[in-house]
């Protein structure tokens, strides 16, 4: 079920690649994001975070510049309070806050693509709810999660 949240501006430091997303033809999602997550977490700790606390994982999307449907950015990064000095090779991303229509997966990772399908093809077209310009997210929430389930939270921008 989608809920309409107020979501607040954040700072992510990761890295981005193209992909091909889930619910389109020649989807390449499952060999470009899990890798991008993995090469991404690597740099980031590296750089010694100073918290104790695992940071929040947040995945951005939005389409490339080809204009093909489909075709889109990922950025997979961390949530940081501040940007540091050295960013160790990793990019900055600043996403702006503002309403997002919300759906919630809680379940194994292996999941995630059928809950991002379905909100993207069935809930969010049913919802009546107007699309805004803006950057759509994954959130990942880690020290919600439970072994082999785990809360990620499917945003996209609304007005």
């Amino acid at each position: 079920m989608i809920e309409v949240q107020e979501l607040e501006s954040r700072i992510i430091l990761g890295l981005k690649a193209k992909f091909i997303s889930a619910s389109h033809k020649g989807s390449n999602a499952h060999l470009v994001i899990g890798p991008l997550w993995q090469d991404m977490s690597k740099l980031f700790f590296s750089l010694k975070p100073e918290s104790s606390i695992y940071p929040n994982g947040v995945g951005a999307m939005w389409p490339d510049e080809s204009g093909n449907p489909g075709s889109l950015y990922y950025f997979a990064g961390y949530e940081v309070s501040q940007v540091p000095a050295d960013l160790g090779g990793l990019e900055v991303l600043n996403l702006e806050g503002g309403q997002y229509a919300c759906v919630t997966h809680l379940g194994p990772m292996s999941e995630l693509s059928k809950t991002v399908v379905d909100f993207y093809t069935k809930s969010l077209p049913d919802s009546g709810l107007t699309r805004r310009p803006g950057t759509d997210l994954e959130l990942y929430r880690e020290d919600e999660s439970d072994g082999e389930i785990s809360k990620v939270i499917i945003a996209a921008p609304v007005q």
